[in-house]
């Protein structure tokens, strides 16, 4: 009799009465964050995941996304005008990215943003950061061509293409914060745009694009942009950098050029340092493959192009970084690691002071070429 009693009161406690149903959420998948007239606005990108569970490729005919807007005098209570606008609860443990515009960058929002967001006991730390000077609707509005999964975009998961092409590395909130936060350090966020360059059959068909990179800095905060030519260094002073490409002219002849795939780099800063000054030597080491069948003399000519190139890149991407004040190579980070004795000597607002003189040596050297053919003639 008493274990029949006790019956009931067991099937009370197998409940989960706490918990959500999956399908009765709403999952933020992009997040985009602008500051205008003294007002946080903020854009949120839901994804149906019904339409894309299970299939790299959804139903064509089923809507990826939708993007909503709420504004607010902080940026909490945006959030919280944004939900009184959704029919259910919102979840952002499934947050993928989140765009900075550059107004909240130049009014140095940025950080205290990034340490509101790591508060919400959902979101991971992984979560992809980015910058831009376009529409923050549109670009979240933008689905991946051939109409893939929205879950597989270039800022979704941007590590697919860089391990393909790694001229812009892009950055995950830890890193971030480290960056904002570390002395010596300036953090440097992939600045999107939108590129229609790809086309379907009603038109154009707008993509990302990583047109550069935006430079914060924990005090002065948005210190500018590096766009084009100016940004190739980059990838040949940073040892993540997994495969790129260089382009060379060999002979005198206009149309006379040969591009080769850069496999390995390999990079070392040896901070040099005297009475009065701290300089750095950079050695580069890289490890190439061509697909060119040349001779000997030729093949000779296509390795000291490359060590040229890249040198001459380093060099402009270093004189142009020195124009908004920017430590683009870390060149402060690496004293700080190495002798902080001689960095705290030196620094000045969390670095030491740089020109054109404080790289003393830079030495570019191919080391290996994959795919080598040298012909006898």
């Amino acid at each position: 009799m008493k274990k029949f009693l006790l019956f009931p009161l067991l099937l009370l406690l197998s409940g989960c009465w706490d918990t959500n149903q999956a399908e009765r959420m709403y999952y933020i998948h992009g997040l985009g964050i602008d500051y205008k007239d003294e007002q946080y606005e903020i854009f949120a990108q839901i994804v149906a995941f019904t339409n894309i569970a299970k299939s790299e490729q959804p139903n064509p005919d089923a809507t990826q996304a939708e993007v909503g807007v709420a504004t607010g005098r902080t940026f909490d209570e945006a959030f919280f005008n944004l939900y009184q606008t959704m029919d259910e609860r919102v979840f952002l443990g499934h947050l993928k990215y989140v765009i900075f515009s550059e107004n909240i960058a130049k009014e140095n929002k940025v950080e205290p943003i990034v340490n509101s967001f790591i508060r919400y006991r959902e979101l991971r730390y992984t979560t992809w950061a980015y910058m831009t000077n376009s529409p923050l609707d549109e670009i979240l509005l933008i689905t991946p061509i051939i109409n893939k999964s929205i879950t597989l975009s270039k800022l979704s998961d941007p590590l697919s293409s860089y391990n393909q092409s790694s001229r812009i590395r892009p950055i995950q909130f830890r890193e971030l914060m480290i960056q904002l936060n570390e002395p010596s350090y300036e953090a440097k966020i992939p600045l999107v745009d939108i590129s229609e360059n790809w086309s379907k059959e009603d038109g154009p068909d707008p993509v990302y694009t990583f047109k550069g990179i935006s430079i914060l800095h924990r005090d002065s905060g948005f210190k500018g942009n590096l766009l084009g030519d100016d940004l190739n260094g980059v990838q040949w002073v940073i040892n993540q950098t997994k495969r790129s490409d260089v382009t060379v002219k060999m002979e005198e002849s206009e149309e006379q050029y040969t591009t080769s795939t850069v496999d390995e780099v390999h990079t070392e800063i040896i901070p040099v340092v005297t009475e009065n000054k701290v300089q750095f030597d950079i050695n580069v080491k890289l490890v190439v493959q061509t697909n060119e069948i040349l001779n000997q003399q030729k093949m000779a000519v296509l390795k000291k192009e490359i060590e040229r190139q890249v040198k001459q890149e380093i060099e402009q991407t270093y004189k142009a970084s020195l124009e908004f004040d920017t430590d683009i190579y870390r060149l402060s980070e690496v004293l700080y690691r190495k002798n902080v004795k001689v960095w705290k000597e030196h620094e000045k607002d969390g670095k030491i002071p740089l020109d054109e003189s404080t790289i003393r040596n830079l030495d570019v050297e191919l080391v290996k070429v994959k795919g080598e053919r040298i012909t006898s003639d």
